[in-house]
């Protein structure tokens, strides 16, 4: 039976769908570490997810920070103008293009009027912020 340091990486192997190199997987427990996020299988699972919407970003812990941050500010369930003068708020940068591409990868469909949990919109704030 693996241990539990391999079960994870086993997790977020069979998330991500491929193999990930000794190096990689050391650097992805130092940003979690660095983000104050623990190695649990359900944020590996989030990690997995957000590497699929961003595959060509980094795994950054300033980004994690802001997600984490993002999640506790918003709270449970929010409406999609509130977010977005959130995020704009947020990240005043933020191009009306950007915000709604980022819906359209994540298979999610934005309105106005609806309501969004903060636990469907992870991969949302993170392809915002990477």
């Amino acid at each position: 039976m693996p241990q539990i340091k391999e079960r994870t990486r086993i997790t977020y192997e069979a998330c991500l769908g491929k193999s990930v190199r000794a190096y990689q997987w050391q650097e992805l427990k130092n940003q979690l570490g660095n983000a104050r996020l623990p190695l649990t299988f359900e944020n590996l699972r989030f990690i997995a997810k957000c590497k699929k919407v961003a595959p060509r970003k980094a795994i950054a812990s300033h980004v994690l920070n802001l997600v984490v941050e993002s999640a506790t500010d918003l709270n449970g369930e929010v409406k999609g103008a509130v977010l977005k003068d959130y995020l704009y708020k947020k990240c005043p940068s933020l191009s009306k293009h950007k915000f709604y591409r980022a819906f359209r990868s994540t298979g999610i469909s934005y309105r106005n009027d609806g309501t969004y949990s903060v636990s469907e919109l992870g991969e949302v704030l993170y392809k915002l912020f990477a």
